[in-house]
């Protein structure tokens, strides 16, 4: 019987109305796959006599209600080479924990991984758009005072974020003329354990919406656009943000064309990108959200198409 495993944060905790690991969750359960829950922390290495990649993991079912659930009495050590595939799908913040577990996950040789460990660890997410400064607007990633102040200098406005949060955590906008510039970066890079930040140009077209597009190795499968609430920049649905329904433009096809290639010579297959203004200004590949916001707008079910490509390259595999 085919076994995935969902490496996440606790399922009893789902939001089922915007969770996307939810809805991959149900559709593999409907298609008789059994599906095991963990999280990164439980997993070790056992390195008596032979290497072997473990966790305590809990098999999750879909109850009548839709809800997910497991017995919280019947975990389990399982070898993780027993799975089929193995889903990372816990959120970020993106730290030492998260790349030890990475470090781990690399030594699997049987299951399917999404998205490759190596890969994840080797472009966290707001730091994978230097492959392509091209298609971004004027970024700057540092840790050192002096390179941020000047770069604002150089700009009207821009956004600072943390280089290693997500779901809209620390974004703030900042002005050229701000007083107190020098202490303000100090203190906001001591906030984030002084781990760089990511500054960017601030597009003024942010208003009419952050646009999150979904890959799945390298192919569209919908698109939803993020609009901020009054009087805030925070276009992420964690922050308040608005789904609307959209389609693709021009020069945001094409930005999805650039990067296919990349995305799928490095194993990452299931990502979301986020666009501006026709700007890339994330890619995605932690664990991307969105896609129930555009199942709703579209009608649409990508999850389907999700578990239709591991069967699928489970099929390749094993041919």
């Amino acid at each position: 019987m085919t076994k995935f495993l969902f490496q996440m944060d606790d399922p009893k905790n789902f939001n089922i109305e915007e969770d996307s690991t939810y809805l991959m969750i149900k559709e593999a359960v409907s298609r008789g796959v059994k599906c095991f829950y963990n999280d990164p922390k439980w997993i070790y290495v056992d390195l008596n006599k032979k290497k072997k990649i473990k966790s305590k993991v809990f098999e999750i079912f879909v109850k009548k209600n839709n809800q997910i659930s497991y017995a919280s009495n019947k975990s389990k050590v399982m070898d993780l080479e027993v799975f089929d595939v193995v889903f990372i799908r816990q959120d970020p913040p993106f730290n030492l924990q998260y790349i030890s577990n990475t470090y781990l996950l690399d030594h699997l040789q049987n299951p399917l991984i999404i998205n490759n460990p190596q890969e994840i660890r080797n472009y966290p997410e707001k730091h994978i758009m230097m492959n392509f400064p091209e298609l971004t607007p004027p970024t700057l990633i540092s840790s050192e005072p002096d390179s941020i102040i000047n770069f604002i200098n150089k700009q009207d406005s821009v956004v600072i974020k943390p280089a290693y949060g997500n779901g809209g955590l620390g974004i703030e906008k900042i002005d050229k003329n701000k007083k107190n510039l020098r202490p303000f970066i100090k203190k906001y890079i001591n906030k984030f354990s002084n781990s760089p930040v990511i500054v960017q140009k601030f597009l003024k077209k942010y208003h009419k919406g952050d646009k999150r597009i979904i890959l799945l190795n390298g192919k569209v499968q919908g698109a939803v656009l993020r609009v901020p609430k009054k009087n805030s920049i925070k276009a992420n649905f964690h922050a308040g943000g608005n789904a609307l329904k959209t389609s693709l433009s021009v020069k945001e096809k094409m930005i999805c064309q650039k990067i296919k290639k990349f995305l799928i010579l490095k194993q990452l297959y299931f990502v979301g990108i986020d666009v501006i203004d026709g700007y890339l200004t994330e890619i995605n590949i932690t664990s991307p959200t969105g896609i129930q916001e555009i199942n709703r707008l579209n009608g649409v079910k990508i999850e389907k198409n999700i578990i239709d490509f591991v069967m699928e390259s489970l099929k390749k595999v094993f041919k």
